[in-house]
């Protein structure tokens, strides 16, 4: 895990400390940084000084995966995780209390809206597809559309004033951003792109006006292999 800062990168977390597995989570105050790692077969919620610094552990007793998010106040942290159960969403204090379980189903993916209102998270998967649903931070439910997104990966951030949500949609490799208007439910796809490359994860830059994302491509070379003649015997 590494940090860019006005042109200058630094080491925070060495792969010989464990393998991070998914997306740190910066606090809202730019001075903290969520992670998780896995080590030993187990995955772990780490928190660090962005500047650098010894990583202390948040709730030891749970299997954490997937990528963290923070309540607003920078008092919680949101994650998909396992004690002796399937995997549920649980809130984590900050300040090293007890983790909190806000779910019953299996579920993952756990994004804070911005004003602190909302969880929206991933249900239980049924074959390759998700379903987007919302709760409180008290684990009361909060009606959605019917959305579904694929799995493996990061599929939906809010707007940086909480009241619209990003959502990847669409086939494997044709996926295409969409705006979901939380009062409304209405949908509006906002690009176009070019099929064939797979897109994990992205956000959406402080402003709202500018989504940074990944895409993979896989390319392969043709190459003419000519095979020497042989002598019939």
């Amino acid at each position: 895990m590494w940090r860019y800062q006005a042109g200058t990168s630094a080491e925070l977390w060495a792969p010989t400390e464990g393998g991070n597995t998914s997306t740190p989570a910066v606090g809202p105050g730019g001075r903290e940084v969520a992670f998780v790692s896995r080590r030993q077969g187990r995955g772990r919620l780490y928190l660090m000084p962005a500047a650098g610094a010894a990583a202390r552990v948040l709730a030891e007793s749970l299997d954490v995966r997937g990528a963290p998010s923070f309540s607003p106040d920078s008092k919680w942290i949101a994650v998909t995780a396992s004690e002796g159960a399937e995997s549920s969403i649980f809130k984590v204090p900050v300040d090293g209390g007890a983790p909190v379980r806000l779910t019953k189903e299996i579920s993952s993916n756990p994004v804070w809206s911005p004003d602190g209102k909302l969880i929206v998270y991933s249900g239980p998967q049924v074959g390759i597809l998700l379903t987007v649903k919302a709760m409180t931070p008290d684990g009361v439910a909060v009606p959605l559309p019917n959305l579904h997104v694929r799995s493996l990966g990061e599929r939906y951030r809010f707007t940086p004033h909480g009241k619209s949500l990003v959502l990847q949609q669409g086939p494997f490799r044709d996926r295409e951003f969409w705006l979901l208007d939380l009062a409304t439910g209405k949908l509006r796809q906002l690009t176009d792109l070019k099929g064939g490359d797979a897109v994990n994860s992205f956000d959406v830059s402080p402003d709202g006006k500018q989504i940074l994302f990944d895409r993979l491509r896989e390319n392969s070379d043709i190459v003419l292999i000519d095979i020497p003649q042989q002598n019939d015997r």
